[in-house]
C-alpha cells in the first residue's frame, strides 16, 4: 500500500493531510470485508457511516423487494459489485440472480446484478448522481435506482437503453407506487420506504 502524505501550509502552520491510499487488487482482497470501503481505480474510498434515516430507508427497501422478488432473484444490501479487479462498488441495495448467491461470499460480477440502488447521503451526492450510474451502466447492470431521502423521499428509476446509457423510467414521490419496465414485480409504494 502506498500512502503519500502531502504537507499543506495553513495560517503559517504545517499540517499533514492523509493522501490517497492505493492498493493492488490482491491487497484489497486481503482486507476484511467492509461495506464502507470501495476500491475505485486502485484507490481506497472510505465512506462516512450512514445515518439512521439512510439505514431505515435501506432496510425498508430490502424488505419490500424480498417480499416481491420472483424465486430466481433475491435482494441484498451493502454487497460488492466487482466492476473490475481494481474497481469495486458497494451499492446500498442490490437485486441479484439467486443462482449467483454464495452464502459465504459478498461479491458479485455485474452480469449477476439486475438492479443497483443508491440512497443519497451528504457525502455521496456526486458519486450517487453522476459517477456510480455511469459505472453501473458501463458494467451492463440493467436497472439503477437513486433514492433522494430529503427534503421528501423521492425515487428516481433508470434502465439501460439501446446505447447502454441509463434512461429515466420514472420519478416517484410519496403517494406514488414504483412501477417500472423490466421490474414489473417491484411495485412498491413510496410511502413504504419513508422513515
Amino acid at each position: 500500500m502506498s500512502r503519500p502524505s502531502p504537507k499543506v501550509a495553513q495560517d503559517g502552520a504545517h499540517i499533514t493531510l492523509p493522501g490517497a491510499v492505493t492498493v493492488t487488487p490482491d491487497e484489497y482482497d486481503a482486507l476484511p470485508p467492509d461495506p464502507r470501503i470501495e476500491l475505485v481505480d486502485g484507490v481506497l474510498h472510505v465512506m462516512t457511516p450512514p445515518t439512521a434515516r439512510h439505514q431505515i430507508v435501506m432496510m425498508r427497501l430490502v424488505t419490500s423487494l424480498l417480499r416481491r422478488c420472483p424465486e430466481h432473484l433475491t435482494a441484498l444490501h451493502e454487497q460488492e459489485i466487482r466492476i473490475a479487479d481494481d474497481h469495486r462498488r458497494n451499492p446500498d441495495v442490490l437485486v441479484v440472480r439467486q443462482d449467483a448467491v454464495n452464502l459465504d461470499w459478498f461479491s458479485f460480477p455485474p452480469k449477476a446484478v439486475l438492479l443497483a440502488v443508491e440512497i443519497v447521503s451528504p457525502g455521496t451526492q456526486t458519486a450517487d448522481r453522476k459517477h456510480k450510474p455511469a459505472e453501473y451502466a458501463d458494467a451492463g447492470i440493467p436497472c439503477y435506482w437513486r433514492i433522494e431521502p430529503l427534503p421528501e423521499l423521492v425515487v428516481h428509476t433508470y434502465q439501460l437503453d439501446e446505447t447502454d446509457v441509463y434512461e429515466s423510467t420514472g420519478v416517484f414521490h410519496p403517494g406514488d407506487v414504483i412501477t417500472v419496465p423490466r421490474l414489473d414485480w417491484a411495485t412498491i409504494p413510496v410511502t413504504d420506504l419513508i422513515p
